[in-house]
């Protein structure tokens, strides 16, 4: 069985460089140091390709995208495109090429791990950053954003802190919070316990009562069996078919190589949508084949689809492997 795959976007990585060096950046923390843009021509061919391919949504991230030089005309591109933009940035542009950006994006999505100005500084490596975070999303109001996500990976640190945010993006509809699963990373292979994603579930469940406008659980894959009781999991996250690639998207990394996910199972030789659907790598990715026979066995097994792929936080069960988090191990 393969979980339906309809990419609703295209994620072009434009840049690996960044402006700041966050301690729970989901590449690992190693980007700080690079160096590479991708070619404007590539960015706009696979604009192009979005098109051909009756894929709506278009990406832009990084890196920090907003370093690329030429991020005002691959925006612009995109809108004579028809696509819908989603604009992803740590916030620390300068207002003038925000501005610009603003008044074309529908969608821009901002890092926010916490709201403790102090704590801030110490997780990004930068100065005053919550400061000016909270300047762009005021900015982003004020030119008219359709859309304003805030995204957190949720901290160990973070427990019983939660309701801030859900208090902060209530002060506008068009902000909405994000809160994500931290995944495992090269330098971080066991960033979560279960005692972690059993606390931040019970923590989430009673936000989602209380405040079910703003509140909507935890995105990115997570196994639901990873909790207690399993129908806790399955109400509070999302699961992977529903919010991971290559499910709801499709990534090409800075080199121009197209991607099940973030550094996780590279495509070759696909032109078109209904090629990587078919491609094998896509199918190995996608298929509930390729999950231990307990998770076969689940009637979740559809939405949950195991939790996270990310080699490095998976661990052996069956001759199959499995994140790490899940509760039959």
């Amino acid at each position: 069985m393969i979980a339906s795959i309809a990419p609703r976007e295209l994620k072009i990585e434009i840049t690996d460089a960044c402006s700041l060096h966050c301690t729970f950046c989901h590449l690992g923390g190693k980007i700080l140091q690079g160096t590479r843009f991708m070619p404007a021509e590539e960015v706009l061919r696979w604009i192009d390709w979005t098109v051909d391919n009756a894929i709506p949504g278009v990406r832009f991230t990084g890196g920090e995208p907003t370093l690329h030089p030429q991020i005002q005309m691959f925006v612009c591109y995109a809108h004579l495109r028809g696509r819908y933009i989603i604009l992803n940035t740590n916030g620390m542009a300068n207002d003038q090429l925000y501005r610009k950006l603003f008044r074309v994006v529908n969608d821009v999505r901002i890092s926010l791990p916490t709201l403790d100005a102090e704590r801030m500084d110490e997780l990004t490596a930068g100065t005053d950053v919550l400061a000016k975070k909270q300047d762009v999303i005021r900015l982003a109001l004020e030119v008219g954003v359709p859309r304003i996500g805030l995204l957190t990976a949720l901290l160990p640190e973070l427990h019983g802190t939660l309701e801030a945010f859900v208090r902060f993006v209530k002060t506008s509809p068009r902000l909405f919070w994000v809160p994500l699963r931290y995944v495992a990373t090269p330098l971080r292979p066991r960033p979560w316990t279960r005692a972690d994603a059993q606390t931040f579930a019970e923590e989430m469940a009673d936000l989602m009562d209380r405040h079910p406008g703003q509140a909507w659980g935890i995105f990115l894959g997570m196994p639901f069996c990873g909790v207690t009781p399993t129908s806790l999991g399955a109400r509070v996250f999302h699961g992977r078919t529903r919010d991971c690639c290559p499910f709801v998207a499709l990534i090409v990394n800075v080199r121009g190589r197209m991607q099940a996910c973030f550094e996780v199972g590279k495509i070759d030789g696909a032109q078109s949508l209904a090629e990587i659907q078919s491609c094998p790598e896509i199918r190995a990715f996608a298929s509930v084949e390729a999950l231990p026979d307990e998770c076969r066995r689940c009637a979740h097994v559809a939405r949950c689809g195991g939790g996270s792929r990310k080699p490095y936080g998976l661990v052996q069960q069956g001759g199959k492997w499995i994140d790490y988090l899940a509760g039959f191990l």
